[in-house]
């Protein structure tokens, strides 16, 4: 964010000149400041807010919130609400959230949080979930949106832990499950997605170029021991493509999707994506998606 830092007859051509040098000294805070990075307006009151914290704050469920620019930091969603974001021209930019490698870029606790026309970047957390985590019971809809670039100990880019995620003509790209033993015990897991316990369903999406040290490098799929089914849905043109499973080591399985604990994969009828492209394999264990076997 852009910071802002922010006598008489006979000396009548020194005051002058201290006059000048006064408006100068005045003026030099507009000259080198600038607009904020980030702005937010609740559509409701048109309120407005310089922080995607103090504006989820300050909504009430069921408020969709215009969110402009970058907006860097973590934050923490409650309640059912929208971020929408608008380009316009005071900020002609992207619409960003930005984690600042600061842990979870989006947090969500309750409620279904709807995410549209953005992008979560750069989220970085030894945990789960380095751009978006939710929690039991709450439920995130993420639409013509990208969640690109973060990190985590799992769950590079969407951690569920027993919610339900929907993914709408979205991307889930370039994220990273590294440097922790979370997994198992024995290294990371779901470079993309990890659907523990809950339903993830994706609609023209895209899973690619993710990665984990251990299993699952675009997706974990997995039933936890004496939890809820898990239950993944491909439909549409989505694709899970070009994502590994980087370690060397024997029981790494699971390059595209890692299924594990009698977790389902189902396709729709009109899904006309692929499985391909991933190490070391697209499936494990070998299973059926679609009248197709993944292996």
């Amino acid at each position: 964010m852009a910071s802002r830092k922010f006598h008489v007859r006979a000396l009548t051509s020194i005051a002058a000149l201290a006059v000048a040098v006064g408006m100068l000294v005045v003026s030099a805070p507009t000259a080198v400041g600038g607009p904020p990075s980030c702005g937010v307006s609740n559509t409701r009151n048109h309120k407005g807010y310089n922080s995607l914290q103090a504006a989820v704050n300050a909504a009430k469920a069921g408020d969709t919130l215009e969110v402009k620019g970058t907006c860097i930091g973590n934050t923490s969603v409650d309640k059912s609400i929208t971020l929408s974001g608008v380009t316009n021209n005071a900020f002609p930019g992207p619409p960003t959230l930005d984690g600042d490698e600061q842990g979870t870029v989006v947090t969500i606790t309750a409620g279904t949080t709807t995410i549209r026309n953005m992008t979560i970047t750069n989220g970085k957390t030894p945990d789960f979930g380095g751009g978006i985590a939710a929690r039991s019971g709450s439920s995130l809809v993420l639409i013509n949106s990208a969640v690109s670039g973060n990190s985590a100990g799992s769950s590079g880019g969407i951690d569920s832990d027993g919610g339900t995620v929907t993914l709408i003509g979205s991307t889930v790209s370039n994220n990273t499950a590294a440097g922790a033993t979370n997994c198992q015990g024995l290294g990371s897991c779901a470079g993309g997605i990890w659907n523990f316990g809950g339903t993830l369903t994706l609609i023209d999406s895209t899973v690619s170029g993710n990665t984990a040290t251990r299993r699952g490098g675009g997706i974990v799929n997995q039933t936890p021991t004496g939890g809820s089914a898990a239950l993944l849905t491909l439909s549409g043109t989505t694709s899970i493509t070009d994502n590994h499973a980087i370690s060397n080591s024997a029981v790494n399985l699971g390059g595209g999707i890692w299924i594990r604990g009698g977790a389902t994969v189902t396709a729709t009828g009109d899904w006309t994506g692929s499985i391909s492209g991933n190490t070391p394999d697209q499936c494990d264990p070998e299973t059926v998606i679609g009248g197709t076997t993944c292996t």
